[in-house]
């Protein structure tokens, strides 16, 4: 399966989704590997803060910022997940990769410019709709870093405009908060699920609540295809 985590604008924390998707999939006991094709390879650079740490393999990552989509192909042969982190306004790359995925997960802040960022996104998928091998690019929509005050309502007002923007398009009720412990985390070269529990609880839940909605989508996809929709 060929998961690709990306958006049209930087920022929104893709690598560090990407990277937790990896992490939290092969706790599950799959086969993962991570493609880094962006050109600012943070999903990489993180793999080598792990080593120069001591850290243990957890699964595998490839650098592939040159013509990655084949190369994709053939990993997903072999791999149960295939995790991809795709560069931000690279279009090319995004429209080459939304071909072959069976789920484009797209992590977004909660800013004006964010949101409607995202919307152009799902906007162009839409309309590459027919270039995906199976008809429609799977896409799903993640809230993400919103604001950590208790009292804050933009992680809710961000999903209610979303949902008004695109009523086709999946956007999870669970947000992910921005918590100091992601950060910390990534200057370890650890995963979030490596961290102290005390640190690390809320956001573990956070990004499973989330991760549950987003493996949801995907089912309720797949038996769109069986149908035929």
């Amino acid at each position: 399966m060929i998961f690709e985590v990306g958006n049209e604008k930087g920022g929104g924390g893709k690598s560090t989704i990407a990277i937790a998707i990896a992490a939290y999939l092969t706790k599950l006991g799959h086969k993962v590997v991570l493609v880094d094709t962006d050109s600012q390879k943070t999903a990489s650079r993180w793999g080598e803060l792990r080593t120069h740490h001591g850290l243990p393999t957890e699964f595998v990552i490839v650098d592939k910022s040159v013509d990655p989509t084949e190369h994709i192909r053939k990993l997903a042969e072999t791999y149960d997940a295939v995790v991809v982190d795709v560069g931000a306004r690279d279009y090319a790359r995004l429209s080459d990769l939304a071909k072959i995925v069976d789920l484009w997960i797209a992590p977004t802040r909660v800013g004006q410019a964010d949101l409607e960022s995202t919307v152009e996104l799902a906007y162009a998928f839409e309309k590459a709709d027919r270039n995906h091998k199976n008809g429609k690019i799977p896409l799903v929509i993640c809230p993400n870093a919103v604001p950590a005050a208790w009292n804050s309502t933009e992680g809710e007002d961000a999903i209610t405009a979303l949902r008004e923007a695109l009523p086709n398009v999946p956007v999870t009720s669970s947000i992910i908060r921005d918590r100091k412990v992601w950060r910390d985390a990534h200057k370890l070269g650890r995963s979030i699920f490596e961290m102290p529990l005390r640190d690390r609880e809320k956001a573990e839940t956070e990004f499973k609540l989330m991760f549950d909605e987003v493996w949801k989508a995907y089912e309720k996809f797949q038996k769109g295809l069986k149908h035929g929709n």
